[in-house]
């Protein structure tokens, strides 16, 4: 009998399965394909879309739903597996999730576990007219010990020992909050149709990049995992929801009134932690993003609508108060020079 585990996933009031696949797990084999599958459904005010990825101890899925009434989303897992889980979009509820918790999901939360069946299921409840996006990352037990097993840096990390003693104890996730360079990596894990060779490959290149800057925040005392789904990190939690919400970013007000804090203390606090405040940080990440942007050819009028900028010349005014160029000098002067950004194209990351 193969050894594997099987994942599940399914709308309950649809009776419509996500995904029921049987993930083999033996990741030194000669089989390095990687197989995609999606399901669609839209009908009667309601849209799902999930996209799997499928590979020899590896399951990934992408979830976006848009619905006008209440939906269950059930999962469930067998064996041994280490879990990631990334919430971009919702306001989505868990009821006898890991550990039994109970919780709330908020927008930016990172949420990683080493789970057997018992402790690999539970529910996702959606609310009427909620948009939920969430991407979920599997690994079979030994699928993680071979991509780590020669990363020398992840030795002393605490997870990965918990990991290691190959016991999983079902305990609540272990919850941190993402951020740009996360989100960056996430969408080059989900969006690999161009890499049509090795792709088996590109994905364990990826995931392990993954886990080291998720490891580097972990593990340089700048965050420190919550035990739990129920996180008091709000700083963190504020500048994960900053990150996904580029386009259209709340004021500091708005952002006070949703994390119910006071509004002063907020930005005292907030400067105080990441050395900026919250409109400067906000520049500082669409600055960042612009520039991943342009490594992918956008062009500059495509860029100014991904980063919410009504209009263009405003984008570039703040592009070249940043970086000292407009967007087609910078990429002209690094092309022409180096691939790396010279240091006098950082002068006004002072701004606060």
């Amino acid at each position: 009998m193969k050894k594997g585990m099987v994942v599940r996933s399914e709308i309950t009031e649809l009776r419509r399965v996500l995904y029921d696949n049987f993930i083999e797990d033996n990741p030194t084999n000669n089989d390095k394909s990687v197989h995609d599958n999606q399901f669609d459904y839209v009908q009667n005010g309601i849209t799902v879309c999930c996209k799997t990825q499928l590979a020899k101890g590896l399951h990934i899925a992408e979830v976006n739903l848009d619905t006008c009434c209440s939906l269950t989303n059930t999962w469930s897992t067998e064996k041994p597996h280490v879990r990631f889980f990334f919430y971009l979009k919702g306001n989505s509820h868990v009821n006898n999730g890991a550990g039994n918790e109970s919780y709330s999901h908020r927008i930016g939360m990172l949420q990683r576990n080493f789970l057997d069946t018992q402790g690999g299921g539970g529910e996702i409840v959606i609310e009427k007219n909620d948009q939920v996006h969430y991407i979920i990352i599997k690994m079979t037990y030994s699928f993680y010990l071979e991509l780590l097993k020669d990363e020398e840096w992840i030795e002393n990390d605490p997870f990965h020992q918990y990991i290691l003693r190959g016991r999983p104890e079902n305990r609540p996730n272990e919850t941190l909050f993402m951020d740009l360079g996360i989100l960056k990596i996430l969408q080059e894990i989900m969006n690999n149709e161009s890499v049509v060779h090795h792709r088996y490959h590109y994905l364990k290149l990826k995931l392990k990049e993954l886990l080291f800057v998720i490891y580097q925040k972990t593990n340089t005392g700048e965050v420190v995992p919550e035990k739990g789904s129920n996180s008091n990190n709000r700083l963190e939690e504020i500048r994960s929801y900053l990150v996904q919400n580029l386009e259209n970013p709340p004021s500091s007000a708005d952002l006070a009134k949703r994390f119910m804090l006071n509004e002063r203390k907020l930005k005292a606090d907030f400067q105080k932690k990441f050395g900026k405040t919250i409109y400067g940080l906000v520049i500082q990440m669409r600055m960042e993003k612009a520039i991943q942007l342009l490594y992918e050819n956008l062009n500059v009028n495509e860029i100014a609508c991904i980063l919410g900028y009504s209009s263009v010349p405003h984008f570039i005014k703040v592009f070249r108060t940043y970086y000292g160029d407009t967007p087609k000098q910078f990429m002209l002067d690094i092309h022409n020079k180096s691939t790396t950004i010279p240091q006098s194209k950082l002068l006004c990351n002072h701004i606060q």
